[in-house]
């Protein structure tokens, strides 16, 4: 069984810059966010220490994973922080809005956004959809048969349900995650939890 949870709302989330592998605070919001999820998954599972949490190391996980752990009774030290669940990286676009990557990269997002693209298209000094999936099926091998909590980010969420859900491309990039929702994924089936 897998659950997959999204940290909560960052500054950068309300400003709709791309955060990427830079990080922006979490909000008061993302606190709330927090206790709810806490909360679905106390009503969801009998034993949380049949778990392993597994966490982004960047720092809006980290912090994010911590209030959860709290809210839980859970040790923060007992969660495996996990470098290839990092963010979609954007390169060059980090810490900018679309707006401005237009201004500095003029035509480039077009081309990112055109669907034979979209999978494929590695941001400048950054890595495509393509290539985070690649790094994320390696933690789902390694951690497969394991009742597992993963902590990350959007698109590395997407990826993860994309894979475990046998979706193609195009169906994995229209998936999103709200911040205040948990996926749960047993024996290829997804149900939203929050």
């Amino acid at each position: 069984m897998i659950y997959i949870i999204r940290h909560g709302q960052t500054l950068w989330n309300i400003k709709k810059i791309k955060q990427g592998r830079k990080d922006s605070p979490l909000t008061l919001n993302a606190v709330s966010q927090s206790l709810k999820i806490a909360n679905t998954l106390k009503d969801d599972i009998t034993d949380i220490k049949d778990f392993k949490i597994v966490v982004s190391p960047q720092w809006r996980c980290q912090q994010y994973a911590s209030f959860i752990c709290e809210h839980l009774g859970v040790d923060f030290s007992d969660c495996i922080l996990e470098d290839r669940l990092r963010e979609h990286s954007f390169g060059l676009w980090e810490g900018k809005t679309e707006s401005e990557i237009e201004s500095e990269f003029p035509g480039f997002l077009e081309k990112r956004y055109k669907p034979e693209n979209y999978w494929s298209y590695i941001v400048p000094m950054g890595e495509s959809y393509e290539l985070v999936s690649q790094r994320v099926s390696e933690v789902l091998k390694d951690n497969e048969d394991m009742p597992v909590i993963y902590v990350c980010h959007e698109m590395v969420s997407k990826a993860m349900r994309g894979l475990l859900l046998g979706m193609s491309p195009a169906e994995t990039l229209k998936l999103n995650h709200p911040q205040d929702k948990v996926y749960k994924i047993t024996s290829s089936r997804m149900s939203t939890l929050g």
